[in-house]
């Protein structure tokens, strides 16, 4: 079961659209009406309409993360800078979808939530890796395979290095290129010896640093 929350019919209408094919949706136009709504009954997602956090005070997300509790929270119709979004994020929603998003992009990011995942925009995946990279305290890292070593990879595994790099996990990887769960994962085993990485966010690092090279 998810949950709308929003004022705005329109907004109510489109993300019902989008959502029936997963499973039955209720709707609530108040943040308070959608916490009674939690208290009845436990859904996996709930989608609320960004502009609901301008209220007066402003609605942190962190708050609202802590309501939800195993529930999923995405919210919807942001306008948000990459650093807002990632902000978001770390506060605890699963995905933050901006206005213009097409029809076919939402369904794809909800199938990504319902599966576990977290959306983040192309925008953002950039700031996001120089983040973690920053955190990591290893700035080197990332270089540890000479610039050349991609070329010693089969095309097949540049494919999937290339997939890794945009965020995309095993199942996608899998299903992008026809291949088993576990073809995926022998060739990042091929993928991290052969580059001298140890992990899919130095792999992520390491392709995304040689586009920008």
């Amino acid at each position: 079961m998810f949950v709308v929350v929003s004022q705005r019919p329109a907004f109510s209408q489109g993300w019902t659209g989008i959502l029936n094919r997963w499973g039955s949706i209720r709707q609530a136009d108040s943040l308070d009406a959608w916490r009674s709504a939690l208290q009845a009954k436990k859904p996996s997602l709930v989608v609320i309409d960004a502009r609901l956090l301008n209220a007066d005070p402003p609605v942190p997300i962190h708050d609202l993360r802590q309501q939800c509790g195993e529930t999923r929270l995405l919210l919807g119709d942001t306008a948000f800078e990459p650093l807002e979004e990632l902000a978001a994020l770390a506060a605890g929603a699963v995905a933050c979808c901006a206005a213009d998003l097409q029809r076919e992009d939402l369904e794809r990011i909800v199938g990504i939530v319902l599966q576990g995942g977290v959306w983040v925009s192309k925008e953002s995946i950039p700031l996001l890796l120089a983040k973690l990279q920053a955190f990591s305290g290893r700035p080197g890292q990332a270089e540890a395979a000479p610039p050349d070593r991609l070329e010693g990879l089969t095309q097949r595994q540049r494919e999937v290095a290339e997939l890794v790099g945009q965020g995309a996990n095993n199942k996608q990887i899998a299903r992008a290129l026809d291949i088993t769960d576990r073809t995926v994962k022998a060739h990042l085993t091929s993928i991290f010896e052969k580059l001298g990485t140890s992990d899919r966010l130095q792999l992520a690092l390491y392709v995304t640093k040689r586009k920008s090279d």
